[in-house]
Order: structure tokens, then C-alpha cells, then sequence
């Protein structure tokens, strides 16, 4: 069964995503990332069309965009699926985070300044303000921000590709925030570390720190969603970022008993 969507809440004024396949790729792109568009969900080219009220030729050039980034894979009958999440692309997204957002933080630490310093601590404010009243959208905006202030001076080329693989990362970041109640109260300490490593512009510090926040983000979804699964990359990650260190493992969890709940639109590919 296909499902109708509302894509327009995110649209223009207007109602439309715009004539162009870049728009229409723009707009897609958002509504996949933003959960609009739900993991897994069959999708008809010509609904598509109509909601977004564009013509097919942007469309199918917009759709073979998110094919090569992995978001979306074609389906009979001119329709399309959204990707499904998946521990091994979780694995390997979050491993080229730490590699690259490590990278990126090295570099510009030495060139932050003082205006850069008061930033970065308005963002983690901002994102403890947002926590305290539970506001996840507000915090997720100005997490987004964190990130981005803390590689603003590595380089336009490094500072783009942090964005995409950030972008790519808020589906699983979601059921990070969504599976741990402590996410709030422990991110916020390690923001807190990261961002003085960044003030005392201790570079090797911050890099290591960034690194580890991330290898945890993603150990913790991992976890929860399949204890057996090894996450190989990010450690492998985390050892090329920490010189060569054997990257902590994650305290074990309790596991508790919980309702029931619908099975997510996980894949495993690790063959186990």
C-alpha cells in the first residue's frame, strides 16, 4: 500500500517544491532526513508529482540524486522505497563522522577566536535550555549548530562534508533520543568537554573528545536495537583518532522489560 503523505508542511509559501531537480531533490532530501518520509515507505512517482505539484522530469532526476546518496531505491511500477535504516550503514556513516569531524575540529581549533569561544558556549546553553523543557526539535536545531561551530574553520571542502554526513546521521540520532532518557543530562557534559578542550585550544583533546562522543551516540543505538551486533567501524575509527588507543566500551546496560513496541525498519547486514 502506498501512503499519501503531506509533504507541503515543509514546502514554500506557495505549496510548491520548486520546478528545478535540484528543489525537488532539496525537498525530498529534508523530508527523508526529517522523518517525513518514513524509513521503508513505498512511494508513487506520479502521487509524488501531484503533491509536490512538479512535473516528472525533475522528479526522476531528483529520485536517481537520492539514489546515489542512499536514500531512496527504486521499486516496480514506477514507485520508490526510503531506505531502511540499517546497523551497517549506521556502522560506517558514524565511523566517517569520527574520522572526518576529528579531522575537521584539529583543524580548526588553532584558528578559533574568542568570538568563536562565546558561540560555541551559547550553543550548549541554548541545547541545555531546550533539554530542560524537553524541547527536541529546538535541541536538535541547535545540536545541529554545536557541530557545525566546532569544524566552522577547518576548510570549506572538510566543512561541507561534516554537513552531509551529519545530515545523514538525524535519522539514527532520533532513535538515540527516542531509546535513552539519560541522552539529554550525559550529551550535555560531553558538549561541555569538547567545547573547553576548544577554548584552551587544545586541539588533540577536543579531536579525541568529538571522537568518543560520537563512538557513544552510535554504540548506544546499536545496543538497544541489536545487542549481538559489533560495531566494527566505529571502533576502528575511534583507534585511527586516539593514536592507536582501544576505544572504551560502552557500560553495560540493564535490560529491561518494556511493552512491546512494532518492530523498526532496521536492517541487519552483518549476516549474524
Amino acid at each position: 500500500m502506498v501512503k499519501r503523505v503531506d509533504l507541503k508542511t515543509a514546502a514554500p509559501a506557495d505549496g510548491r517544491a520548486g520546478t528545478d531537480a535540484s528543489a525537488v531533490h532539496a525537498h525530498l532530501r529534508d523530508a527523508i532526513l526529517d522523518g517525513k518520509l518514513e524509513p521503508g515507505e513505498i512511494i508513487s512517482q506520479v502521487k509524488l508529482a501531484e503533491q509536490l505539484e512538479t512535473s516528472r522530469t525533475p522528479l526522476r532526476e531528483a529520485l536517481r540524486m537520492l539514489q546515489r546518496e542512499g536514500l531512496v531505491e527504486g521499486e516496480a511500477n514506477r514507485r520508490v522505497r526510503v531506505s531502511s535504516l540499517s546497523l551497517v550503514d549506521l556502522d560506517q556513516l558514524y565511523a566517517l563522522r569520527i574520522v572526518t569531524e576529528a579531522l575537521a575540529i584539529r583543524l580548526a581549533v588553532p584558528l578559533m577566536t574568542a568570538e568563536d569561544d562565546t558561540l560555541i558556549e551559547k550553543a550548549v546553553e541554548a541545547m541545555d535550555a531546550a533539554a530542560a523543557k524537553r524541547e527536541v526539535g529546538r535541541w536538535e536545531r541547535e545540536h545541529r549548530n554545536f557541530h557545525q561551530l566546532l569544524v566552522s574553520r577547518s576548510g570549506a571542502r572538510t566543512v561541507q562534508s561534516a554537513a552531509d554526513l551529519l545530515d545523514h546521521s538525524e535519522r539514527y540520532r532520533r532513535l538515540y533520543i527516542a531509546h535513552d532518557s539519560q541522552v539529554f543530562a550525559v550529551g550535555s557534559a560531553e558538549h561541555r568537554e569538547i567545547a573547553a578542550a576548544c577554548r584552551e585550544r587544545d586541539e588533540q583533546r577536543a579531536s579525541r573528545l568529538l571522537g568518543r562522543h560520537l563512538l557513544r551516540t552510535a554504540v548506544t543505538v546499536m545496543a538497544t536495537e541489536s545487542p549481538e551486533f559489533e560495531p566494527r567501524a566505529v571502533r576502528v575509527a575511534l583507534r585511527s583518532v586516539d593514536a592507536g588507543k582501544e576505544p572504551p566500551a560502552p557500560a553495560p546496560k540493564k535490560r529491561r522489560r518494556r511493552a512491546p513496541r512494532a518492530a523498526p525498519p532496521w536492517r541487519d547486514d552483518s549476516g549474524t
